[in-house]
């Protein structure tokens, strides 16, 4: 090719990789719910590296003549070390992405990552115990880097981003298309840049330019559901934001109704002892009985609504953990009404803290039990004293059969306003209230779940604080 030819080729393809980095770098992944999502900086870094390897090549084919011994061997180290950390940053990506696919081919895709590693680095050090170190042997060197590690890091990149693709799509998210593009652009590009050798033709050359830029547009256009994301993301925030100053004013709007019904009930309670005192007959009393009971039951959901609703700002007390937990469930009644829950702890286990929050913490986690639950019905509480590092704590979790949650969903379950329910069915703060309120109780909140198989919350308390 011509220097002209030679220029715009190699400055071009540079650019290519550069851009890909820049495309990857300038998106916050942050609160993304994407699988592959903490991987892209591997694939950033490999953009970089690459890149700058490409544009010193410019330089060497363009004045590579004028580099006399022995500076030629240095820089032709410089530019082995840096195809071999660019691909090792390729090899890294494909390493990190394969956690879309299943156990059992993600396993025998590290292993094959593993094998190019340690293939390449003895080969790497065989060509270094050689008797010299001539610039055709680190040319043979470099070659074997784009064959051991470009050309399978590549490949298991592609398969893995052309799975990830189909994952999407049969979850009916349209922008699927474009990481399984990315992937099929991968395999051309194991090809181009890994297989074959560099020492082709000039139209070869533009070949690899064009899978470069392809790689470059189908990425962006995959990479834009990151900034479709944060939008849905600060809207789901705002929406939850209204809703939680609903629910507020909802809750003040309870305490208040349930005080003015105290009222009633107490002169209804008042009005039947009169009534009990001149009746005789017993299916008449019997009557008057079973009025008391109703009337006893609607005053002590109203107490414990009224004791739910008061300020948190309060002393702590000795509170019995079953006692809570019965309070929590009463007034979750409605709720858990088709629901079997069963409660494993001694009536004997107490700590010292605001009952208010130890019943607001219940009730939070045996909601999102009933809400995970499927057809299981089955909800187990359970609470027991435990020493740890010297103190004493009260582990309190809760159990379902439902849904569960996979590991992208657990690191993310705590964070405000994150929620996996329905706009309008949730508002993405239980876990995060019921992480304070563990907080504020010197302990901590676990989550451990299972997809199809069931989650337990394990709230770890300081019995004193």
């Amino acid at each position: 090719m011509s220097y002209f030819s030679t220029f715009l080729v190699y400055l071009f393809y540079g650019l290519a990789f550069f851009s890909i980095g820049c495309a990857i770098l300038f998106r916050n992944f942050r609160y993304s719910k994407l699988t592959i999502s903490h991987s892209l900086w591997a694939l950033a870094a490999f953009s970089f590296a690459y890149a700058f390897y490409e544009w010193s090549e410019l330089y060497i084919n363009l004045f590579g003549d004028r580099i006399q011994e022995p500076k030629s061997i240095y820089v032709e180290w410089l530019r082995l070390s840096k195809l071999s950390l660019a691909f090792l940053f390729l090899l890294l990506f494909a390493w990190m992405v394969t956690v879309v696919q299943s156990k059992r081919i993600r396993q025998i895709m590290r292993a094959v990552l593993l094998v190019a590693t340690a293939v390449y680095l003895a080969v790497f050090l065989n060509g270094l115990s050689g008797p010299s170190l001539s610039k055709e042997a680190i040319t043979s060197l470099e070659v074997y880097a784009r064959f051991i590690l470009a050309f399978p890091a590549t490949l298991i990149a592609g398969a893995c981003m052309i799975n990830y693709g189909r994952q999407l799509a049969d979850d009916k998210k349209a922008y699927g298309r474009y990481f399984r593009y990315t992937g099929y652009t991968f395999l051309f590009m194991s090809l181009s840049a890994g297989a074959f050798p560099v020492e082709m033709d000039s139209s070869f050359f533009y070949l690899r330019v064009g899978v470069a830029y392809l790689l470059l547009l189908f990425l962006y256009l995959a990479l834009n559901v990151f900034d479709k994301e944060k939008a849905r993301m600060v809207e789901s925030q705002l929406h939850q934001a209204y809703l939680s100053d609903k629910y507020k004013a909802i809750g003040q709007l309870a305490s208040g109704v349930a005080h003015e019904i105290n009222n009633p009930l107490a002169s209804s309670t008042l009005s039947l002892d009169m009534l009990e005192n001149r009746l005789t007959e017993p299916k008449q009393l019997d009557l008057v009985k079973r009025t008391r009971l109703g009337i006893d039951r609607a005053a002590t959901i109203c107490t414990a609504l009224l004791n739910y609703s008061r300020s948190a700002e309060e002393v702590t007390q000795k509170t019995f953990v079953n006692r809570a937990i019965g309070s929590a469930l009463q007034l979750l009644a409605h709720k858990a009404r088709d629901f079997n829950i069963s409660i494993c702890g001694s009536d004997t286990i107490y700590l010292f803290c605001n009952p208010i929050k130890l019943e607001e913490l219940i009730i939070n986690l045996v909601s999102n039990a009933i809400d995970a639950s499927g057809e299981n019905k089955d909800i187990m509480i359970k609470f027991e004293e435990k020493v740890i590092d010297g103190y004493e704590y009260i582990l309190l979790s809760v159990t379902d059969n439902g849904c569960g949650m996979d590991i992208q969903t657990q690191n993310k379950a705590i964070e405000p306003f994150f929620t996996t329910k329905p706009i309008g069915q949730g508002t993405g703060l239980g876990l995060a209230i019921c992480a304070q309120i563990a907080a504020d109780q010197k302990g901590t909140l676990a989550i451990n779940s299972t997809k199809g198989v069931g989650t337990t919350v394990t709230a770890t308390l300081a019995k004193e604080i």
